[in-house]
């Protein structure tokens, strides 16, 4: 018995060849629409899209970006959960995609799961990667030796991404923080001291140099460098909070109160 033709399908289906034709179209327009509305950040509008493309075609070999997408749409949303599980199944089909990989350990970090996230960052640099890749891979193993309190190893990547971009902003204030989880205060006091004469304007720098400050029971000037940050970027809650526990410290608990209110105000926007 003879093998069936393409002929032999449209002679005998013209119908569901013409519905699979229009459906592929249809496919399409539903990848590009979803785009767009990502785009302007209509998630509820991309994900109905991305779901009426699936439905249209459950084996379009494009499938695997669509669930990404919509994996990066549960993040967005802040459902970790979801999303890592979604990126955990299309790792099983494609296992070298870094993008995804990377995706799936910031969501570990989020779950509050860092050695599972340190797994996926130990694959994601063990593989060949430019400097702008490793980079990127090191602050997420950062972020995960950090919340499991490896502050030696998170040192180590610190240093080494300077060494790469000697200039990078978040990694000298998250080195002079490191020092100071180190035990050496005077350490990371002077490289704050240095980075807040070069960054005069960058509120995070006044937020950490506070922050070692209350540590030390410096209450008056963490209220100074707080009140600096809070000046220079009025709409960040994580200051209010923050400046309110010193101002409690220093025991102008109606003034920490008010913070208080305020940050509790910047957080609902």
């Amino acid at each position: 018995m003879r093998s069936k033709t393409v002929e032999d399908y449209r002679r005998e289906d013209p119908v569901r060849l013409k519905q699979m034709q229009e459906d592929s179209v249809a496919y399409n327009d539903c990848l590009n629409r979803a785009l767009n509305a990502m785009y302007r950040d209509s998630l509820e509008e991309a994900e109905m899209l991305l779901h009426r493309a699936l439905k249209l075609r459950p084996t379009a070999p494009s499938n695997p970006i669509v669930h990404h997408y919509m994996a990066r749409i549960d993040m967005a949303r802040g459902n970790f959960r979801s999303a890592a599980e979604k990126l955990s199944v299309l790792l099983k089909q494609n296992p070298d995609d870094k993008e995804v990989r990377c995706e799936r350990a910031s969501c570990y970090i989020e779950l509050g799961n860092p050695k599972m996230a340190l797994e996926d960052c130990q694959s994601l640099l063990r593989n060949t990667i430019n400097d702008e890749e490793r980079v990127r891979f090191l602050f997420l193993r950062v972020a995960a030796y950090d919340a499991l309190k490896l502050y030696q190893k998170e040192k180590e990547d610190l240093q080494e991404i300077l060494q790469i971009s000697p200039a990078y902003p978040s990694a000298q204030l998250l080195l002079a923080l490191v020092y100071a989880k180190l035990g050496q205060q005077e350490e990371a006091m002077n490289r704050l001291n240095h980075y807040i004469s070069a960054h005069p304007t960058d509120a995070e720098g006044f937020a950490a140099r506070a922050e070692i400050e209350a540590q030390t029971q410096k209450y008056e000037l963490a209220r100074a460098d707080y009140d600096t940050a809070i000046r220079l970027s009025p709409q960040q809650p994580a200051y209010l909070f923050a400046r309110a526990a010193v101002l409690e410290q220093l025991g102008l608990t109606a003034a920490a109160r008010r913070d208080r209110e305020e940050a509790q105000k910047l957080s609902c926007k």
